[in-house]
């Protein structure tokens, strides 16, 4: 072989590997496992899509008291998540927001929607307190987050005692309530096991803001009380083998 044949075999090996590398899967699109608690995405920007077992879809928002502790409530549920104890047999978790430290604002700019839910429980506003905002700086926010979400059925959840600012707390609660009956949503205090006046019951705290783990499942079983209560009806248990949603882009999600 010439050296002139010789080149031109060469060139047209590397435009072959070339074109081979860049019909290659980048590693960011390679299909990623999906953990406990993982919520797969729509082929809609931002829609989140769930697995159902046939129960009635719940999505959450909120800060620690519902993502557990200073995390956020996609990184998994825990034992200090209430809603680890209000899923399951007719319940199902299919996704929402809630970040440690987060206040109502953060949240309704953070929240994406989720698809088909059933009923919203929106639990936030200790850290609008403890930032002094008032409930009329947060009350659009409320709207934002339900407009997002849009749900069948809204349940917003009162407040827990702040021992650092219990009056501030307090006036915020009554205005959340007021608030929200005016709008036509559901209201309910699933605190009554922590309050002791406007602050915490002896042994339900660990720090005066959050509950003990005992009191995240005393919250989530008032909590699971409350969605089944809005409905209207209990659920049958999921049932093996239970179809689940498929994403439209014909995946299927996964939890």
């Amino acid at each position: 072989m010439d050296r002139a044949t010789f080149a031109r075999v060469a060139l047209v090996g590397v435009v072959v590997a070339t074109l081979a590398a860049g019909c290659a899967a980048a590693p960011g699109d390679a299909p990623s496992a999906s953990g406990s608690g993982a919520i797969a995405q729509a082929a809609a920007p931002g829609v989140a899509v769930a697995p159902s077992s046939g129960g009635i879809r719940v999505a959450v928002v909120g800060d620690s008291l519902t993502a557990g502790g200073g995390r956020l409530l996609s990184e998994g549920l825990t034992a200090d998540t209430w809603i680890t104890y209000a899923q399951g047999d007719g319940i199902d978790y299919v996704g929402g927001y809630a970040k440690g430290g987060s206040t109502v604002q953060e949240q309704a700019a953070a929240v994406r929607p989720v698809r088909d839910v059933d009923v919203l429980v929106l639990m936030s506003g200790t850290n609008d307190v403890r930032r002094g905002l008032s409930f009329a700086d947060s009350a659009a926010s409320y709207d934002a987050i339900v407009d997002t979400i849009r749900a069948k059925h809204v349940v917003v959840a009162a407040i827990p005692p702040y021992d650092r600012a219990p009056q501030a707390a307090a006036l915020y609660e009554a205005r959340l309530e007021r608030y929200v009956t005016d709008k036509g949503w559901t209201f309910t205090d699933p605190w009554g096991f922590a309050r002791a006046g406007d602050v915490f019951a002896a042994g339900t705290t660990v720090d005066g803001i959050h509950p003990t783990t005992a009191g995240y499942e005393a919250l989530g079983h008032e909590l699971r009380d409350a969605v089944l209560d809005v409905v209207g009806t209990r659920v049958s248990a999921p049932q093996a083998g239970s179809p689940v949603d498929v994403a439209t882009d014909g995946s299927q999600a996964t939890s």
